[in-house]
C-alpha cells in the first residue's frame, strides 16, 4: 500500500485505508504512554566536568518532570596480561572508589534539588554495554549524558560513547554538549522526514514538554529543493499531528538546503532553539546510511542538547 502522487504534484492523493491505518497506530501509541512518561532518568558519568554538567542538566529536568535519577558509573578493569588475565587493580577497590565518587555527586545534587530522588549504580565492564544493560534492567525512560563533540575527520576516527548509546539504546537519549548549560526549554525543534512512526516520537516529545509549556517546531529540511511539493507534504503532516496529538503549541516550518546539518544549525541559532529532537529508525541498509548516520553526526555537531528517540517500525516505510 503506497501513497499516490499526481503527476503534476498539484495535489497529494492519499489512499483512505492508509490514513485510517496511520490514525489507528497513533491511538495505539498514545495508549502505551503513561501520564508521566519519564519516571526514571539514567545519568552515566565518568566524573568529568562534562559529565557533571550533564548531571546538573538532568537534575533540572527530573525536578520538573517528577522523575527519579539513577547515577551510573561503569569501571573497566585494566588487565596486565591478556594471556593469563592478570588484573592490575582489585575489583573491590574500583567499585568502592566508584561508589565514593557517585555519593559525592549525589550529595551535591541533593543539596541543590531537595525534591529529586537519587540512586547510585556501579558496575564493571565496558561503558556502552553496561549502560544498555542498565536501561533494560532498571526500566529506564530516558538516558541523559554528556558529549564533547568533534569536527572534521576526528568524528570518524574516534569513538564516542554518547553516539554509541544513541545508536544502540531503545529508550530516548538526551546528549548534552559540554558548553550547554541548562535553561528552561521554550523552543524545541523536531526534525522530521514525514515517516509515519515519527508520530510516536512527537507524541512522547509533547508529553515531556507539557510541564514546560514549550513550543514544538516540526521542521523538515527539503534537500530536493522542490518547495511546492514539500509544502503540500508538510501541510498534510501538520494536519495529522494537530488532529491526533493533544498539544496546543505546535508550529511547522520548511527550509530548503542541500546540507541538512548546516541548515539545522542556522535555524537553531536564528530561532534560539533550546533542544533539537530527532527520531531514529532501524529498518534497512538505506536507512543506516541516512537517518541513523545523520543522528550520529548531529550528536557531535549540535551546541544544544540533542534528544534522540527510537521510533519502532509500525508501518515499514516513510509516508513519502
Amino acid at each position: 500500500m503506497k501513497i499516490k502522487l499526481s503527476h503534476d504534484f498539484g495535489h497529494i492523493a492519499l489512499i483512505d485505508e492508509k490514513v485510517v491505518l496511520i490514525r489507528n497506530r497513533i491511538r495505539i501509541s498514545m495508549k502505551n504512554f503513561n501520564i508521566n512518561p519519564i519516571r526514571k532518568i539514567l545519568v552515566p558519568t565518568d566524573f568529568s566536568a562534562n559529565a557533571k554538567n550533564a548531571a546538573e542538566y538532568a537534575s533540572h529536568l527530573a525536578k520538573k518532570l517528577d522523575s527519579k535519577i539513577l547515577l551510573f558509573h561503569s569501571t573497566h578493569l585494566p588487565v596486565v596480561s591478556a594471556n593469563e588475565v592478570i588484573l592490575a587493580v582489585d575489583p573491590m577497590t574500583l567499585e568502592r572508589d566508584s561508589l565514593n565518587h557517585l555519593n559525592a555527586i549525589k550529595k551535591e545534587i541533593e543539596s541543590n534539588f531537595q525534591q529529586v530522588e537519587i540512586e547510585n549504580i556501579t558496575t564493571i565492564g565496558f561503558a556502552v554495554e553496561e549502560i544498555i544493560a542498565a536501561v533494560k534492567d532498571q526500566k529506564i525512560d530516558l538516558v541523559a549524558m554528556g558529549t564533547k563533540g568533534a569536527s572534521g575527520m576526528t568524528e570518524f576516527l574516534i569513538g564516542s560513547n554518547t553516539a554509541d548509546v544513541i545508536e544502540k539504546c531503545h529508550c530516548p537519549v538526551l546528549a548534552i554538549p559540554a558548553e550547554s548549560k541548562y535553561r528552561v526549554p521554550k523552543k524545541v525543534v523536531f526534525a522530521t522526514n514525514y515517516a509515519d512512526n515519527d508520530f510516536q516520537s512527537i507524541y512522547l516529545l509533547a508529553e515531556i514538554m507539557k510541564p514546560f509549556n514549550a513550543e514544538i517546531i516540526i521542521l523538515h529540511v527539503d534537500d530536493n529543493l522542490d518547495s511546492k511539493m514539500e509544502g503540500r507534504m508538510l501541510e498534510w503532516f501538520k494536519g495529522q499531528v494537530t488532529t491526533n496529538i493533544p498539544y496546543d503549541k505546535f508550529s511547522f516550518n520548511l527550509i530548503s538546503s542541500k546540507n541538512t546539518i548546516d541548515a539545522l544549525d542556522i535555524f537553531i541559532t536564528d530561532n534560539e532553539i533550546d533542544i533539537l529532537s530527532v527520531s531514529m529508525r532501524k529498518r534497512n541498509f538505506f536507512d543506516k546510511l541516512t537517518s541513523r548516520s545523520l543522528t550520529r553526526k548531529l550528536a557531535y555537531h549540535t551546541h544544544i542538547p540533542l534528544l534522540a528517540f527510537h521510533a519502532y517500525n509500525v508501518g515499514g516505510t516513510p509516508l513519502f
